[in-house]
């Protein structure tokens, strides 16, 4: 079960999720905000709202495409991975979804930079998404319990899928705003409480610094290219850093007794 300090938190989310779903461009509109319908309060002249649109060996916005190439490997390594260790449903299930939703981001994200347009950022928001419900369930696995993380992960499927949508549908990024802040600071909030005796294990402090990091380097994408005289841009390292929040679950996978490789639990019976 959740504590009482995080039950209400989650429900303080859903309420405001929708306030924000029903009422967030108008909300936005008050608020003098700046918003297009990317979702991005700036676009360049070359026509999209990141800093680097180098053409490299034929590929549009080349370093934006292909650095979404060490998503791929570590979506289809994790997604490989599970199937060769013994884990409980309630642990698997949200980890599949996380394996998947990395790799699904890395197909989206690579489309949408290929030639940004609003669809195309409702895929890459999808991935997202995806890998969001999947790190919330695991959260509340490890410290709330089966029968909640099976909830919290419907739950958050739905309300991410929708908000990934939203802006492209309605012109609503507020949504996925409250998604993306509100999913983290539920897992901080969870963080605190100590682990279930079955749990895997997986350092939740490292997983909410990587996203942290990786929310720096876009916040800097500009300022990043410019220091490295062109060279990189800030959310090209976004990509990078993002695929490094599977660290902390091969790591537990790894050093935890109760995810038995299943080659050697098969011999050992």
């Amino acid at each position: 079960m959740l504590s009482n300090n995080a039950f209400r938190l989650a429900l303080a989310l859903i309420t405001v999720w929708l306030i924000a779903c029903l009422f967030g461009p108008a909300l936005l509109s008050a608020a003098g905000a700046d918003v297009n319908v990317h979702g991005h309060a700036h676009l360049y002249a070359h026509g999209h709202p990141f800093a680097d649109a180098r053409t490299l060996w034929g590929i549009p916005n080349a370093m934006d495409v292909l650095s979404n190439l060490p998503l791929t490997i570590v979506g289809l390594c994790g997604s490989w991975a599970l199937r060769r260790v013994w884990l409980g449903a309630h642990t698997r299930r949200p980890l599949q979804v996380f394996f998947a939703g990395l790799l699904v981001t890395s197909v989206g994200s690579a489309w949408y930079h290929w030639a940004p347009d609003p669809f195309g950022l409702a895929l890459d928001r999808m991935g997202m998404a995806i890998t969001f419900a999947g790190a919330i369930a695991l959260t509340v696995a490890e410290r709330g319990g089966p029968r909640t993380a099976a909830i919290a992960l419907g739950l958050a499927l739905v309300m991410a899928s929708i908000s990934a949508w939203l802006p492209l549908t309605h012109d609503n990024v507020l949504p996925w705003v409250i998604v993306q802040f509100g999913g983290m600071a539920l897992i901080v909030a969870m963080a605190w409480r100590a682990p279930r005796p079955d749990a895997l294990g997986v350092h939740l402090g490292a997983l909410v610094g990587i996203y942290a990091l990786a929310k720096l380097f876009e916040l800097g994408d500009e300022a990043v290219f410019h220091l490295t005289s062109g060279t990189v841009s800030g959310h090209s390292l976004k990509h990078l850093v993002a695929a490094l929040a599977a660290w902390p679950v091969w790591r537990a996978l790894r050093q935890n007794p109760r995810a038995a490789d299943r080659a050697t639990a098969l011999a050992a019976s």
